[in-house]
């Protein structure tokens, strides 16, 4: 019955502990959610651009389109041409002529036809001037070439090249620069794909080529409805640089002086622009480079083609999958603090920024490119981290504080109850001692005058006030190691199976009376240093409780051997035994086994408590090997040699504890009581 009540208290306390776990997760995330909201309402663009632009420096990058090659009109070509940028008209029309002889696959012109007119009119005006380039392009173009000039923008919408350039296809070469929008910080990050819904520059050219089809929007592709224009977020190439392209780069003085053959032309997508270092309208900043004037428009233009032709856009993650992420790794950071150490919830706080970045780089670099904003859940966990501390430590403070609280009371009671104790045991010893003497002389005096009956009464007070006597002298002895009080040992060299013989000689009585045969094998032993009347006491406390707890027509062993550098002493019995949970909790103070079997068995629960602290005393071990039903064997085990380097003269409560080893039992005599 008792058992099922503690087993339904055990239910009830696991169930309380789950449902309080739920409910602080409930909380958890209630208040991630919260936070996380609050992030998501806050921009955060300059983090996040920064963080963009780790993740597509870091990552992995994609290779280059071989197929795409550029032509620049570059400072070696101005100064070898003896030429002012930007150089004339005449000077395009034979680099025009030198590529469609390449035979290539498509030709794009980046360059600024109305500055050219503007500058050299006449030259433009001129024969063989912009009507022959025309001519020449449109040859290219019946030729199976598709050509297409890349023009600017205003705010009044594409500005057309001079006629008759005007007359060749044409669209829109714009760069978004993130100047009003996202980092604001210049950046080249995004290109526009269509714009008051006709397809850009690279669109345009990939569409005539063939390579993509008609309203085709790449990956990551998105409207921005208040300019009536749509976006995509492309992907840098082959990591270009300063002083290298991605793509194959030709200096146009290089290819009209034959320094490289046309053939390296044949079958490319060829693009024609400037490079001029003079010029900041020729270069753009990147995520490679946040200083400006480092990474030509030319190249850019050549990575968005190659982003679109092989579609390797950038998409940004819905905005539920951002916040999603930030309730998500903003509750794990809490959830850690709240529950783990201090030192686990910091080490959790950097591995879960760091699982996050990587998570983010992957999802960035590893699939086609899923851009999952990353400031708002580091910020959130970092947030999460330092709201969280403090509370924690309020609680810490708290139990703490409680703890405390609790402790002193507790120690006044134990002060009270060791106080009460000593004041009842030192009364009671008086009166006990008094009555066990009148009981004696009683008994001596008018034994030839009392019946059997009142012999046997008498006789049982005088056992009772021996056995009260007993139980006084155990609290004393513990009340005095729990007042922290030093326990002086009384060294002696003296013989063990001697000490055993004479407290065996004490318990014939007991054994006889119970059938029990007390059996000693004892080695010859050397005598060794101890204190006698605590070995004494020791050895009576075990030996009466393998007689009390042993069957009659049973027996009682008591062995002694010399294992290693100890003096074992062993004392078997054939009663009960007892489970591992008793064995547990066998030298605690008052514990005694709770069954049928011990129910009638008289002890204070004291006796294997104190003869536990003085084998310890003794830099011994004492322990038992025990199954149901089978009996039980205490095992003791004393030094031969004592280390008086631990001071054993002043023996503190908590004793010495030396790890030994069991050894093999040898039997060599047989003595039986």
């Amino acid at each position: 019955m008792e058992n099922q009540k503690n087993s339904r208290n055990i239910a009830a306390e696991n169930t309380n502990s789950r449902w309080a776990l739920i409910k602080r997760l409930v909380l958890i995330v209630l208040a991630a959610s919260v936070l996380s909201t609050i992030l998501m309402a806050l921009e955060l663009n300059l983090l996040e651009a920064h963080l963009y632009d780790f993740r597509m420096v870091k990552g992995l990058q994609f290779a280059a389109d071989t197929e795409i090659a550029l032509i620049a009109v570059d400072e070696a070509t101005t100064q070898r041409s003896n030429e002012l940028n930007p150089l004339p008209i005449s000077f395009h029309n034979r680099i025009l002529n030198h590529i469609i002889t390449a035979k290539p696959k498509a030709i794009g012109y980046l360059t600024n036809f109305n500055r050219i007119a503007q500058i050299d009119r006449n030259g433009f005006d001129a024969p063989e001037g912009a009507k022959k380039f025309a001519t020449i392009a449109a040859h290219a173009s019946e030729a199976g070439i598709p050509f297409i000039i890349g023009t600017n923008f205003d705010v009044t919408g594409e500005v057309l090249p001079p006629f008759p350039l005007s007359k060749l296809p044409h669209a829109l070469a714009v760069i978004h620069r993130d100047g009003n929008l996202f980092s604001q910080d210049k950046v080249t990050r995004r290109a526009a794909t269509y714009l008051y819904g006709k397809p850009t520059f690279h669109l345009e050219l990939a569409e005539r080529m063939g390579l993509i089809q008609p309203d085709f929007r790449p990956f990551g592709n998105y409207r921005v409805e208040e300019i009536d224009a749509e976006y995509f977020f492309f992907r840098y190439h082959g990591n270009p640089s300063l002083k290298t392209s991605a793509h194959k780069v030709i200096s146009a003085i290089d290819l009209l002086e034959g320094t490289v053959s046309p053939d390296a032309l044949t079958g490319k997508i060829v693009l024609v622009g400037s490079i001029n270092p003079d010029d900041p309208n020729d270069f753009l900043t990147t995520p490679y480079s946040k200083t400006a004037f480092q990474n030509p428009k030319l190249t850019v233009h050549a990575t968005i083609l190659d982003s679109i032709i092989s579609n390797t856009g950038i998409t940004r993650a819905p905005n539920w999958l951002n916040w999603l992420a930030t309730t998500m790794v903003t509750s794990a950071v809490i959830f850690w603090v709240l529950m783990s150490t201090p030192l686990s919830g910091v080490f959790a706080t950097l591995g879960l920024s760091l699982f996050f970045l990587l998570l983010g780089q992957i999802l960035f670099s590893f699939t086609q490119g899923i851009w999952i904003r990353e400031s708002q859940p580091l910020i959130g966990i970092f947030v999460g981290y330092y709201l969280v501390v403090p509370y924690r430590l309020i609680i810490e403070y708290k139990k703490r504080w409680d703890f405390q609280r609790k402790n002193e009371v507790l120690v006044q009671v134990e002060e009270l109850k060791t106080n009460f104790m000593n004041l009842v045991t030192h009364d009671l010893k008086t009166p006990v001692a008094r009555i066990q003497g009148l009981s004696e002389v009683l008994l001596r005096k008018a034994n030839d005058r009392l019946l059997e009956r009142d012999k046997e009464t008498i006789q049982n007070i005088f056992s009772s006030t021996e056995e009260l006597n007993r139980f006084i002298n155990s609290i004393l002895e513990l009340s005095k190691i729990e007042s922290n009080r030093h326990l002086s040992l009384n060294l002696e060299s003296k013989d063990i199976n001697t000490i055993i013989e004479k407290v065996a000689d004490g318990f014939k009585a007991q054994a006889r009376a119970k059938h029990i045969n007390l059996i000693l094998k004892l080695e010859p032993l050397f005598p060794i240093k101890v204190d006698f009347s605590l070995i004494v006491k020791v050895l009576n406390n075990v030996t009466d409780n393998a007689l009390k707890y042993s069957p009659e027509n049973s027996d009682v062993t008591i062995e002694t051997r010399e294992v290693d550098q100890f003096v074992e002493i062993s004392i078997s019995d054939q009663g009960i035994g007892m489970t591992e949970a008793e064995s547990a909790q066998l030298f605690t103070r008052f514990y005694r086994a709770k069954n049928d079997s011990t129910s009638s068995v008289s002890g204070t629960g004291l006796g294997l408590y104190l003869s536990k602290y003085f084998i310890e005393a003794h830099q011994g071990r004492i322990d038992t090997e025990t199954r149901p039903g089978h009996g039980t064997t205490f095992r003791i085990r004393l030094p031969l040699e004592l280390d008086l380097s631990e001071k054993l003269s002043t023996m503190n409560f908590q004793g010495l504890r030396t790890h030994l080893h069991q050894m093999p039992i040898k039997k060599k005599e047989n003595k039986n009581v």
